[in-house]
């Protein structure tokens, strides 16, 4: 796919528009280059293309995504997988390795050559971490895990060459604040993950700096009962009163129940919550087997809520089978959450999280922004100015739209 650059302004002309300030507008947006340079009726200094009434919001963001269709972060082309994330509303993504440590500077060396320091990828914000240091694999391996050392952490940040931007770390592990501490202090996320901590343990992660906490319920243990009828406080309860950190959630209603999410939102505020895929090989692709990357066998796919499932692991899950584009349409549809709360969660709060420029409308906001319509179908994708993705049924029916954008060369 060739993202085309615009030479100019382009003006989406009759655009319900949702605002940074939550509300729906009826409206003008014009995109000057990479920004958002006007918000209005009857804007013009550019080409101007009618959009029909369409829904116009800021572009999603992936926190957390090890895989899409037969892409696999670890071995794949990084433009294709940017490519799918783009056709599904992405437009930002962090992708997520869970690997042993030499593969995870092999790769991170290798993806930093092939995109040029990720300069050829608009997508791209830099790289996720959920391995090596947790302490329960979850649907990964022992040979993953590493104990925490600045030698192991001061490689990867090298094979990183500046890109690493979430790193998960399970409390519990020896030297865990001071890693934490050590990372925050250079501009890292550090997230709670796989974790059996106590809730002293938890605290002292977040007093050191973590921020962000690792798909909440999953790979978290529950609490043991030691009295009859007294129900004890458990590392989940914590994370939920504790205002200093946002929480993930995917939302497929199979990793998290529908009451626990409900939950979540009771206690968070939507500053508070990031939906994420926790995507695998396979999501967005029809139900079906599969073949896992790094000889990690064989996955069934029965829905895009069920999961991406392990074969030979008693069918055990091995993340979702979410795109982002699914996650925000399960908040309207399976959550009952309204357009305007679902785009907080999915743009605006992990925006905000990596220090981004985007996650709402407004001016002199980078224009990262979808265009869909009332069934929640994705029409366009707009990353940073770039047209990265336009559906079928927009290149036959509204060409109009993107017919001032010029092809600029292969990039996403």
């Amino acid at each position: 796919m060739s993202a085309r650059k615009l030479d100019g302004s382009l003006v989406l002309r009759n655009a319900n528009v949702l605002l940074g300030s939550g509300e729906f507008r009826e409206c003008d947006v014009r995109i000057d280059g990479p920004v958002i340079s006007a918000i209005g009726e009857g804007l013009g200094g550019g080409e101007e293309r009618d959009v029909g009434g369409c829904y116009v919001l800021p572009g999603l963001i992936d926190l957390h995504t090890h895989g899409i269709g037969y892409q696999a972060v670890e071995v794949c082309d990084l433009s294709a997988y940017a490519e799918m994330e783009a056709a599904r509303g992405a437009t930002s993504v962090v992708p997520t390795m869970f690997a042993p440590l030499d593969e995870i500077l092999r790769q991170l060396k290798r993806h930093r050559a092939e995109t040029a320091e990720l300069s050829r990828l608009k997508q791209v914000r830099g790289f996720r971490l959920e391995s090596p240091y947790v302490a329960n694999t979850g649907a990964g391996r022992r040979q993953d895990l590493e104990p925490i050392s600045r030698e192991t952490t001061d490689a990867i940040l090298e094979a990183g060459g500046g890109h690493i931007r979430i790193w998960d770390i399970s409390p519990e592990l020896p030297r865990a604040p001071e890693e934490i501490r050590y990372l925050t202090g250079k501009g890292i996320v550090c997230s709670i993950a796989h974790t059996k901590a106590t809730i002293e343990q938890s605290r002292a992660a977040v007093d050191a700096g973590a921020a962000l906490v690792t798909h909440l319920f999953d790979v978290f243990e529950l609490p043991e009962q030691t009295e009859s009828g007294v129900i004890p406080a458990g590392l989940v309860d914590y994370l939920l009163t504790e205002d200093r950190v946002v929480c993930e959630i995917i939302p497929d209603g199979t990793h998290v129940s529908p009451i626990l999410v409900e939950e979540a939102w009771r206690c968070k505020s939507p500053e508070r919550i990031a939906m994420v895929t926790d995507s695998n090989l396979g999501a967005g692709l029809p139900p079906g087997r599969y073949t896992l990357a790094r000889g990690l066998g064989e996955v069934i796919i029965r829905d895009v809520n069920d999961g991406v499932r392990l074969v030979d692991r008693g069918m055990g899950l091995a993340g979702s089978a979410l795109t982002p584009l699914d996650g925000l349409r399960n908040l309207v549809r399976l959550f009952g959450k309204s357009l305007e709360l679902a785009s907080r969660v999915c743009s605006r709060t992990p925006a905000r999280l990596l220090g981004l420029n985007a996650g709402e409308i407004a001016e002199g906001r980078d224009a990262d922004l979808i265009v869909l319509d009332e069934q929640l179908h994705l029409l366009l994708t707009i990353t940073r100015g770039a047209v990265v993705f336009r559906a079928e049924s927009l290149k036959s029916t509204q060409t109009e739209v993107l017919a001032c954008l010029p092809e600029q060369g292969k990039s996403t």
